[in-house]
């Protein structure tokens, strides 16, 4: 099964990759929390792993505004 990498702000679909075990194992590398982890790496409804992360247009909203990084979600 593959990972779907999405952004967690707009939804934007980022891609996919085939090693699901491999996008773990890169992740879990990191120097990230437990809750960090769990906030990156969900599963989806039908089992699917999706990797949550910040696309080039949200990660530029954010720079020019930092208040919004107190937010989970800045785009309803």
């Amino acid at each position: 099964m593959s990972a779907k990498v999405k952004c967690r702000h707009c939804s934007r679909n980022l891609g996919e990759i085939d090693d699901t075990k491999q996008v773990q194992q890169l992740v879990q590398q990191q120097s990230l929390t437990q809750e960090e982890l769990n906030d990156i790496l969900q599963e989806g409804e039908q089992g699917e792993l999706n990797v949550l992360l910040v696309c080039e247009e949200c990660e530029e909203i954010l720079s020019q505004n930092p208040s919004l990084f107190e937010l989970e979600n800045f785009i309803h």
